[in-house]
């Protein structure tokens, strides 16, 4: 009977994370964008910058996903 191949370890690299955090605080502390200006087409400071970091976020969270996940078959 043939050993079973071991299952591949895999591999990251944790540096990548820490930019996670970037989004957390980037909305963690409102005092600091609780202002009506200046404002985005009639959209006041508030809440536009919280929803910036929507996108920001989503594209964080795909730089850190594909650097740090191997792509080898």
């Amino acid at each position: 009977m043939a050993a079973s191949p071991e299952p591949k370890k895999r591999e990251t690299r944790r540096g990548w994370n820490w930019l996670l955090v970037l989004p957390f605080f980037g909305v963690f502390f409102p005092w600091i964008y609780n202002t009506d200006d200046p404002e985005l087409i009639g959209i006041p400071f508030f809440y536009w910058y919280q929803m910036a970091w929507v996108p920001i976020s989503v594209f964080i969270t795909v730089l850190v996903y594909r650097a740090s996940t191997s792509r080898r078959p």
